[in-house]
């Protein structure tokens, strides 16, 4: 809803203040008119340096480099009624966001084409067949609803993981609840990837939160038979209440898993002082695990957990090995049949 002035409720003045609060100082020529604003005084305004022109028939009362918000009101004024901000600026109004986009993301109806939006620099225009904006009062910015903004990223999404990070994002950050995206899910027809989405939200619903912990959920866990962990535990320690990612609790053994390939010093220090503080607090053997680890050779931390459970009285009668050729977990199984053949 963009705002139009009403019949008046307040002074022209005030009206004006309001206008330019709400909207991080940035105006249509339309709205100025409508509170009084002759043309020749915008003109003066910006030819003497006060103001800015943004794009055609918007402005910004004040020179210099515009806040993303003044950018974002800026487009949606330009583009008018059918503007919903969406995918990653939707996420940042909605706080799920990894932090501000270098881009502006707005959705429009399917068969828009306007040939002033062409060549917009740092905007990226959706088209849809089915726009829908949040319910929104005309102080703030348009955007798509929180299950949709989910949905439009998960399938616009490079990869996978990165389809994952916005879905676990979405829920840890309560913007949305599993139940909220899937009943969404099920009402839009066209989803690209449907099945590993729905797989995806039931991981969530199980208390995997990040890429890399799905990826050791199906990759070692699954694919090798190995016992289901506890995630995100909850546990009492010297420091306050921790989360560990995985705790395999009925044999004293919890895996943590680093997603940054390297880390500082500092944060080296931070994470052994949480291994010994699990170990403290639980008396568990605490294995960690790397992204490259996981991710590049799943079968090779599977074996050595499994043996390191099989050491801890896990029985190992699920054990297998995967499809891929020379799964390391082989040489597990081999070693389990020969030692229940000795006399």
């Amino acid at each position: 809803m963009i705002y139009v002035p009403p019949k008046r409720i307040h002074s022209a003045e005030t009206e004006w203040a309001l206008l330019l609060s709400a909207q991080e100082k940035v105006f249509s020529v339309d709205q100025a008119r409508a509170l009084g604003w002759k043309d020749h005084e915008l003109r003066w305004k910006v030819d003497s340096g006060r103001w800015q022109r943004v794009y055609r028939g918007i402005y910004a009362t004040f020179p210099g480099p515009l806040p993303n918000s003044a950018r974002q009101w800026a487009l949606v004024l330009l583009i008018g009624e059918t503007a919903v901000l969406s995918h990653q600026t939707a996420a940042e109004l909605q706080g799920f966001a990894r932090g501000p986009a270098s881009q502006i993301h707005v959705t429009v109806p399917a068969g828009k084409h306007p040939t002033r939006w062409r060549g917009l620099r740092g905007v990226v225009v959706h088209r849809s067949a089915n726009v829908r904006a949040d319910p929104q009062p005309w102080f703030r910015l348009p955007r798509t609803p929180v299950v949709q903004t989910v949905l439009d990223l998960v399938e616009s999404a490079l990869d996978l993981d990165d389809a994952y990070a916005w879905l676990s994002r979405a829920v840890t950050t309560d913007a949305a609840t599993v139940g909220m995206i899937t009943q969404a899910l099920k009402q839009r027809k066209k989803v690209r990837g449907r099945a590993w989405l729905e797989d995806a939200l039931t991981d969530v619903s199980d208390g995997v939160h990040f890429p890399l912990e799905r990826r050791w959920t199906r990759d070692v866990e699954r694919a090798h038979g190995l016992p289901t962990a506890t995630h995100q535990a909850r546990r009492d320690g010297a420091d306050g209440i921790r989360f560990l990612d995985n705790l395999y609790e009925p044999y004293d053994l919890s895996v943590e898993l680093d997603g940054a390939a390297f880390h500082a010093p500092e944060e080296r220090d931070a994470d052994h002082y949480r291994d010994n503080e699990t170990t403290i607090a639980l008396d568990a053997r605490v294995l960690r695990y790397g992204f490259r680890q996981v991710a590049n050779r799943p079968c090779v931390p599977a074996a050595q957990f499994a043996r390191a459970l099989i050491k801890h009285g896990w029985p190992a009668k699920t054990l297998k090995s995967c499809p891929k050729p020379n799964c390391a977990v082989t040489g597990v199984i081999a070693d389990l049949r020969r030692s229940s053949h000795r006399p």
